[in-house]
């Protein structure tokens, strides 16, 4: 299938298409035509089906493990090998959330979290940067979160790592410019069937004295007439967007509860915020 008419097929690699947002922004890419590079942490394993399915489509498979330097180096290398040498875009999808009470978080499990979501940004930005700045262009889509940008309870972990991904893609964006290389990021939030892998804190002792807050949030949640959904295609509609606009801006929220967060806190004063989340997450 060729690009539409005025879109040149592009080569881009899309890292975390082991999970829901990256699975479906690669497919949606090649299903444009353009050369799509798939990372999957272990295609031959327990990523199988999910990496025949997008070879299906047309998109090159390569393992990508963004927590480790050797497979994100191997990564890149088998995707410039698959695309003749080039990458025109790189999608960095891959992130997991880990939600609950900051004081049931491990540190381990918080240092874990931010190897994937941080420190796996960073490894793949400098490895194509390089290739990018040779070739005088490029293209850098960054997904982190709308609570990349707003605090709300029991997600304060996930939060961290999302400012993190905002603050190193922004930096890049300026630092990157005069190289011709553009850099984006992409705003998704409250994604409640799909998106990205979800883990508990890990304290169980620590849990349990939140059990009342917890149950009295979901209960508010699910008697809520317009709870927080949101079709994950959205997100890869948003993608195929990025990867072909003339002009990119800095930030995109996607879909309408990332863009009513994002609005509250930059309507509200930073006390009629805190009232406000306290009130509609059952704390007060």
């Amino acid at each position: 299938m060729l690009p539409p008419m005025g879109i040149s097929s592009k080569s881009v690699l899309v890292s975390g298409c082991s999970t829901s947002f990256g699975w479906r922004a690669a497919r949606a890419l090649a299903k444009r035509g353009h050369t799509v590079v798939a990372g999957l942490p272990a295609p031959a394993g327990r990523h199988s089906e999910r990496a025949a399915a997008l070879a299906g489509h047309g998109a090159h498979v390569v393992a990508l493990d963004v927590a480790t330097d050797e497979s994100v180096e191997q990564g890149v290398a088998a995707a410039l090998e698959a695309t003749g040498g080039g990458l025109d875009v790189l999608v960095n999808t891959a992130a997991y959330t880990v939600m609950g009470p900051l004081e049931a978080c491990l540190p381990e499990q918080l240092l874990s979290m931010l190897n994937t979501n941080v420190a796996g940004a960073l490894r793949l930005f400098r490895a194509v940067m390089p290739v990018m700045r040779d070739a005088g262009a490029g293209r850098i889509v960054q997904l982190t979160s709308g609570l990349g940008r707003a605090v709300v309870p029991f997600m304060g972990v996930y939060s961290a790592g999302a400012w993190a991904q905002e603050c190193f893609a922004e930096a890049l964006h300026y630092e990157a410019a005069t190289f011709g290389i553009e850099v984006a990021i992409l705003e998704p939030a409250f994604y409640r069937d799909e998106g990205p892998p979800k883990k508990l804190v890990g304290d169980p002792n620590r849990l349990a004295p939140y059990q009342d807050q917890l149950v009295a949030l979901a209960d508010r949640m699910q008697r809520m007439e317009q709870a927080p959904k949101g079709d994950p295609e959205e997100v890869a509609r948003a993608v195929v967007e990025a990867v072909c606009a003339d002009e990119l801006p800095l930030r995109t929220p996607i879909g309408r509860a990332a863009r009513e967060l994002l609005e509250l806190r930059a309507r509200l004063t930073a006390d009629e915020y805190e009232a406000e989340i306290m009130k509609r997450s059952a704390l007060t």
